[in-house]
């Protein structure tokens, strides 16, 4: 029923618009005619006529003059009204039917859909991101049995074990890393990070031995330095953590995920507006 009242008052308003139309059409062809009767009468005026007809004439002209400007102030006045109508009846065009829409359970399916499609693609992607990493897991692994001292493979397992959270097995592939290739500050600081999420989180004695070996060889190791912005971050020592981050942008390290880094420090440095002196 609701539908129907819409669409009837919607076909109203179009029936209005088209009579103002035509109305305003009848009268401007109205003025024309009696516009170009008087420029008739004043070139009749200029041919060689009687004197009664010319005077009869003039009485007619001056008559149709003062008319057509009569008609002219009417005319402008309601120039403004015009406006003011058409204007109006448009944005009753536009309105209502976007507030008959909006009323509308249908906006509502339309919006939640929206999310729903939102929500849906980041699960697909999430799903993509874990499906890529167990299939290369399993690549990895499948590698490792066909030649068990290839260090780099070890160092990348772990590493994938290192983003399932696998901690323990994380280390024992970095440590088999570590022998066969040496101690290398990639390899040591992928074993601090691994050390510190299996320890909640916690700057340990064995973590920061590890980070300040890997410092000392590359003072500008990203993965060192990122460990203790997130530390610092963590412990709301935001001032440590905005040098360090800041280390990271400054070594142009190509590798670096600057925009991730970047959105770091505005977060870092919002929360420190908010700390009590």
């Amino acid at each position: 029923m609701t539908l129907w009242i819409g669409i009837g008052i919607f076909i109203l308003i179009i029936v209005i618009v088209m009579r103002w139309q035509v109305a305003q059409k009848i009268d401007w062809q109205k003025n024309h005619r009696q516009q170009w009767n008087v420029d008739l009468y004043r070139e009749r005026l200029r041919a060689n006529l009687s004197p009664e007809l010319a005077d009869e004439m003039s009485q007619q002209l001056l008559q149709d003059e003062q008319q057509l400007k009569n008609q002219s102030f009417i005319q402008k006045s309601a120039v403004h009204s015009t406006y003011f109508f058409y204007t109006l009846l448009w944005g009753l065009l536009i309105v209502l039917p976007l507030s008959y829409y909006f009323s509308l359970s249908r906006y509502d399916v339309v919006v939640t859909g929206l999310q729903d499609s939102k929500d849906y693609l980041h699960t697909v992607e999430n799903s993509s991101a874990t499906e890529k990493n167990d299939n290369r897991l399993i690549a990895i692994q499948n590698k490792l049995r066909q030649d068990p001292n290839d260090g780099e493979n070890w160092y990348q397992l772990g590493q994938i074990y290192l983003f399932n959270n696998e901690f323990d097995n994380a280390l024992e592939s970095l440590s088999r890393a570590a022998g066969l290739l040496g101690d290398k500050p990639h390899i040591l600081s992928a074993a601090a990070t691994a050390l510190y999420y299996q320890a909640g989180q916690r700057m340990t004695e064995q973590v920061k031995q590890l980070v300040d070996r890997v410092l000392a060889d590359d003072p500008a190791d990203t993965a060192s330095l990122s460990l203790l912005a997130s530390d610092a971050f963590l412990n709301a020592d935001y001032d440590l953590a905005l040098s360090l981050w800041q280390q990271i942008l400054d070594s142009q390290r190509v590798h670096v995920e600057r925009r991730a880094i970047i959105e770091s420090m505005q977060m870092a440095e919002k929360l420190k507006g908010t700390q009590r002196p």
